[in-house]
């Protein structure tokens, strides 16, 4: 586990905030972390942030531009004391800052600004319509900070336990998995950065059946034309394409027992993989879902984003994106090999 973290959770006056606050306390955590905590000031609006501002905010009539400055100076200090003192009374390193702007591009220059190891942020279960009106500060944050991202919700469904208050029970942690480097690395920050020997941890994987047709359109000599595909043939990818998503379960299993204490299971599901993520989250009644990400770049997220952005807004229960910190994509396939090379070597 690394040592002397700094973690960065943007607070506001709603309850979404102080549940994910609470929940970091808890569930993030860890002995020797350095918290800071961030309230960006926007002033009254009648256009709130979905994220990260009250569901109701209303400008006073009368006061002038200076008072209302100072007013909104005051609540903002007396809202990052109150958190503040929360982390004293649980003899957590703290730090406080009020910052004037737009709430996402505060957060990201500040986690850049502080070398943050992790940001969290609240988020509200708001639908596509109000977010493309708002906007959301947890999407621009998720897609441009570099470093793991936790993006609570108060859950909608009763917990098995609180999260709030019971620590020390065993958590569901589940982790979603594929053949990528991001997956492994996302697996192994979890392993040491957030699970504990008295969780249960899920190794989560959705397979992808081959779904080739007895009849394929294909390029023939004379333009297109129809290629004749076995059916035996389609059948036993299928075997093997199962098989292989179960073995990539066993080897992330057979790494956690070697490396750690914590104890793990595996699942191979079939379908849509943002579906059953969340399906299987419901079903299992998980307490975190741990997923694998690039870092910044509207490329990278348009072919591997879209399940962490799905899970952001969908998921039942908090999700922690994990990103391939300051890598480049050109590195990426390299570090992809690298990585599965562990996964064997630790399975032999």
């Amino acid at each position: 586990m690394a040592d002397n973290r700094k973690l960065l959770v943007a607070v506001d006056d709603s309850e979404t905030s102080a549940y994910a606050f609470t929940w970091t306390l808890y569930n993030l955590i860890k002995q020797d972390d350095h918290l800071v905590i961030l309230h960006v000031a926007q002033g009254p609006s009648l256009l709130p942030n979905p994220d990260l501002v009250s569901d109701y905010v209303v400008p006073p009539l009368e006061p002038s531009g200076i008072d209302l400055e100072a007013t909104v100076t005051q609540e903002s200090t007396a809202l990052v004391n109150k958190y503040l003192q929360q982390c004293a009374q649980n003899n957590i390193s703290c730090e406080g800052k009020v910052v004037k702007g737009d709430p996402g591009s505060w957060i990201v220059e500040e986690a850049d600004q502080i070398s943050a190891d992790m940001v969290v942020v609240g988020s509200h279960a708001y639908g596509l319509l109000k977010r493309a009106l708002f906007g959301s500060s947890s999407d621009y944050v998720l897609h441009n900070t570099i470093c793991p991202v936790a993006i609570i919700r108060q859950p909608e469904l009763p917990q098995i336990h609180d999260p709030l208050t019971s620590v020390g029970v065993s958590r569901k942690i589940v982790v979603a998995i594929d053949r990528s480097a991001q997956a492994f690395q996302a697996f192994k920050w979890a392993l040491h950065n957030f699970c504990r020997e008295s969780d249960k941890v899920i190794v989560y994987h959705v397979h992808h059946p081959t779904t080739l047709p007895v009849t394929a359109v294909g390029t023939g000599e004379f333009g297109m034309e129809e290629v004749y595909m076995p059916a035996d043939l389609t059948e036993k990818d299928d075997v093997q394409a199962l098989n292989d998503s179960e073995h990539l379960v066993e080897k992330y299993m057979q790494y956690a027992t070697k490396e750690t204490k914590i104890p793990c299971e595996g699942m191979v599901v079939t379908g849509p993989t943002e579906q059953r993520v969340c399906e299987g989250l419901q079903a299992l009644q998980a307490d975190a879902v741990v997923i694998g990400s690039y870092g910044r770049g509207m490329l990278a997220r348009t072919f591997l984003g879209s399940v962490s952005d799905f899970l952001s807004h969908h998921s039942p229960c908090p999700v922690i994106v994990v990103k391939t910190q300051k890598q480049k994509e050109e590195d990426v396939e390299k570090q992809k090999q690298e990585n599965i090379g562990d996964l064997h070597q630790h399975a032999i």
